[in-house]
């Protein structure tokens, strides 16, 4: 019995010793806080659940399109030994939200999940931070990225920097350079080595590829991991079976689940020997399918796929890899090749044939495309000196849908057809969004109507009109500009009315736009006639006439056919005048002061009478002032028709102020002659006498 008892005190010594020794909270139990040690931060952008997430190459704030970063971090003692059980404390300087700010460490045996196999063990804790919609801060060489600090004491502290995008045109699609063997010896293996980029050229670690080929295996298998620099690096091994002999397709792609989209790259590899492959010959750009495009926003198709053919001297596609260069020459402006910005881009051939997409920008024509194969890195094509070259226009890129419209009454196309009646052309010019002209023959229908619905309007408008067609006044055309004519007569001059341009844009959408809509309907227009203005008087004397002059200024109006033309806009101006008032309105009716203010209003009648008044404070200190009355008769359009004619304003003010009697015999004199001639010019005037001027001077007159 006490044997029993011995033995059993010794295997429970025995089980705790054990258990002891295994035990990984050792020192992570320890109440005290950690003196000393250090905090290791790894970080992976996810989509999706953080049970299960989807790795990405960022993070992105787009609201359609948002995605999070994950920091991992783990607390070490002074030993280095993971530290379970204390609280880290996790803070942005974005706006945003984390899941957790404050998780305990803990032991966690690996982090696969984010992408990290090999981290594992005691001291971990994580956090996931999502930023706000709209929020953006994109790491470069000039500035800094968005920061995430882990704090445990003020002493054990870290963070990490990363990009925050804001839009996923920023980023998608991802772009993938492909470096492997064109040829593969059948069962033997060769380096394939992968580079993944974002639109914006930052380099993507932690994406797990999908990688697919029938004739071969890739090594990573299913952890196929871009590294820290954004690369993949593994090796094909070919299959051994006859049947794989030939040109073997491998496909590299990756789903993005917030972008809903996937980007996938064919590189081609020969299985076998060469023999059975020709040397390399020519190169051909076919057409394009479609071969038209508009656009961008035009309301219709606005990409397309540019091939290269490089062929075998036998005649056949060249089934082993060809670089391929395309480039645009000359640059349409936004036009691109494959992604934003990519003018001149390198693709392999794939059974003979590499393909771009080309993508409109703002700017119609012609696409002039030129594939240059660099034949001298390639071992089969290596025995020609020049470079393969094939130069072509595969694609033209035509204007959008009618997106503006813009009408206008054109005043130098204006003609007399006989019968009172005149023709004058108007036109619309149609533009796409870019502001290109449209496409000829796009249709133009045109209306008119007066403002007021009560009056009839001796007018009428040509219907229907296209682009560049000949104007039927001045025989001419233009690109993207629909003309037409408004036929009116005398009656209608003057008349305020509504011409209307329409037409229809993408989807059916009415495009149209008023004449003068901007500045307010447009009377039509005043055909060149007569116009003659009549002044009461020519001169005023202040003194003798009184203060202020009050001169009556009148204007005739008539039109090429001699008719005259009622209701049509006068406008007065004058030289040192400083007040108009309105008389009367037209011949013999007075116009309604509807306001009550003495004066014309907007919206009260048009008149043709005026009367000038100025005062003697405006004339200037010569004594005399000459002031010109003018009558301009113009539309809208601007166009001018001008009457002139003048009065002598003249005061005797400065010879009542100095004592001067007008009525007296007076001699002028000065120091030079000039001024003496200037007053003896006013005294004339005022008195109705002749000046005595004595021209020789003071200064002839002291030599004396």
């Amino acid at each position: 019995m006490n044997l029993f008892k011995l033995i059993s005190v010794i295997s429970i010594s025995l089980i705790m010793l054990f258990a002891l020794s295994c035990d990984d909270r050792l020192p992570s139990q320890v109440d005290t806080t950690v003196e000393t040690g250090s905090l290791e931060l790894s970080y992976v952008f996810v989509n999706g659940a953080t049970s299960n997430p989807t790795i990405v190459g960022e993070v992105l704030s787009d609201s359609e399109a948002k995605t999070s970063v994950i920091v991992i971090a783990r607390l070490l003692d002074g030993d280095g030994n993971g530290v379970n059980g204390k609280s880290l404390l996790f803070s942005s300087d974005l706006g945003g939200s984390f899941d957790t700010q404050d998780p305990l460490t803990k032991f966690v045996p690996n982090m696969k999940e984010f992408g990290f196999p090999e981290l594992g063990g005691n001291g971990y804790a994580y956090a996931r931070f999502t930023p706000n919609s709209d929020e953006e801060k994109i790491e470069t060489a000039a500035s800094s990225g968005a920061i995430i600090t882990v704090k445990y004491t003020e002493d054990i502290i870290d963070n990490v920097e990363f990009s925050v995008f804001s839009q996923k045109e920023q980023i998608w699609p991802y772009t993938m350079n492909i470096t492997a063997s064109p040829q593969v010896e059948l069962g033997a293996d060769s380096p394939y080595e992968v580079l993944l980029q974002n639109a914006y050229g930052h380099e993507l670690s932690g994406v797990l590829l999908n990688i697919e080929s029938a004739n071969g295996s890739l090594l990573c298998g299913d952890t196929c991991y871009t590294d820290a620099t954004g690369r993949l690096i593994t090796t094909f091994e070919s299959y051994s079976f006859n049947e794989n002999i030939g040109p073997g397709i491998i496909n590299t792609s990756f789903f993005h689940p917030s972008i809903n989209d996937t980007v996938t790259v064919a590189k081609q590899i020969i299985i076998g020997t060469e023999n059975v492959v020709g040397s390399c010959a020519y190169i051909e750009i076919p057409n394009s399918v479609p071969s038209d495009i508009v656009v961008k926003d035009g309301g219709g198709i606005e990409s397309t796929d540019i091939r290269a053919e490089v062929y075998d001297n036998n005649g056949t596609l060249l089934p082993t890899p060809i670089t391929v260069n395309f480039r645009l020459e000359p640059i349409l402006e936004g036009t691109y090749l494959n992604n934003p910005g990519q003018t001149s881009v390198n693709v392999e051939t794939i059974n003979g044939v590499a393909t771009v997409s080309l993508n409109s920008g703002s700017q119609p024509g012609p696409v002039r495309v030129i594939a240059t194969a660099n034949t001298e890195a390639t071992s089969i094509c290596d025995t020609l000196n020049d470079a393969l070259e094939s130069i072509f226009v595969p694609v033209v890129i035509a204007s959008g849908e009618p997106y503006y419209i813009e009408a206008e009454y054109d005043p130098e196309n204006t003609e007399i057809i006989g019968a009172g009646f005149y023709k004058t052309e108007v036109g619309a010019s149609v533009y796409d969004r870019w502001y290109n002209p449209v496409e000829d023959t796009t249709y133009v229908y045109w209306t008119i109507s007066p403002e007021d619905t009560n009056t009839i309007l001796s007018a009428f408008v040509e219907g229907v009109s296209f682009t560049n067609n000949i104007g039927e006044v001045s025989s001419e055309a233009t690109q993207g500009v629909a003309r037409s004519h408004i036929v009116y007569s005398t009656d209608a001059i003057g008349k305020i009315t509504a011409v209307r341009a329409l037409t229809f844009g993408a989807n059916g959408d009415s495009v149209t736009t008023l004449i003068n809509e901007g500045d307010g309907l447009a009377p039509l227009y005043f055909m060149p006639g007569e116009v003659t203005m009549f002044a009461s008087a020519t001169y005023h004397d202040f003194t003798q006439m009184g203060n202020p002059a009050l001169i009556t200024l009148s204007t005739l109006v008539i039109d090429a056919y001699g008719n005259p033309v009622v209701d049509v806009p006068v406008a007065f101006g004058g030289t040192g005048v400083s007040n108009f008032y309105e008389v009367q309105y037209e011949v013999a009716e007075l116009y309604t002061d509807s306001n009550g203010n003495g004066k014309w209003n907007s919206g009260e009648p048009w008149t043709v009478t005026y009367t000038m008044q100025d005062s003697d404070e405006d004339v200037s200190t010569t004594g005399c002032t000459n002031i010109r009355f003018q009558i301009d008769v113009t539309d809208l359009a601007g166009n001018i028709g001008t009457a002139v004619t003048h009065s002598d304003v003249v005061t005797n003010v400065i010879f009542d102020k100095n004592g001067v009697d007008v009525s007296k015999p007076i001699v002028f004199t000065c120091g030079s002659g000039m001024t003496a001639c200037v007053l003896g010019m006013a005294y004339s005037i005022i008195s109705g006498k002749n000046a005595v001027v004595y021209d020789g001077s003071w200064s002839e007159y002291g030599k004396k």
